[in-house]
């Protein structure tokens, strides 16, 4: 496997691995206009709630807002590469509607 399906691996619960998954080749080819855009926006759902989590985490890092667990949060690199991630696979949706209309 190479290194950034691992990084994929560490970053992404099941759920969302399962439908960035589904946005590389070959199986991207085999669904549907409906099944593509419904894939859409649940990647856009994952991905702002993970922007959402960043952004927040970030914030605490600052010290601009109160952790949310026991304590502080250190670092957000993992957050802001699940964002990424998952932003790469909206891109590669969106590419494969446009290629098809």
């Amino acid at each position: 496997m190479s290194a950034h399906g691992e990084s994929e691996n560490r970053l992404l619960d099941a759920a969302e691995l399962e439908m960035v998954s589904a946005t590389r080749s070959p199986a991207i080819e085999q669904l549907s206009k409906e099944q593509l855009k419904a894939l859409l926006h649940r990647l856009r759902q994952a991905h702002d709630r993970a922007k959402d989590i960043s952004a927040r985490q970030q914030r605490e890092i600052r010290g601009k807002a109160d952790p949310r667990g026991a304590k502080r949060v250190q670092d957000n690199t993992g957050s802001r590469a699940k964002v990424q991630v998952l932003y790469e696979a909206i891109q590669r949706l969106d590419g494969e509607l446009s290629h098809r209309d």
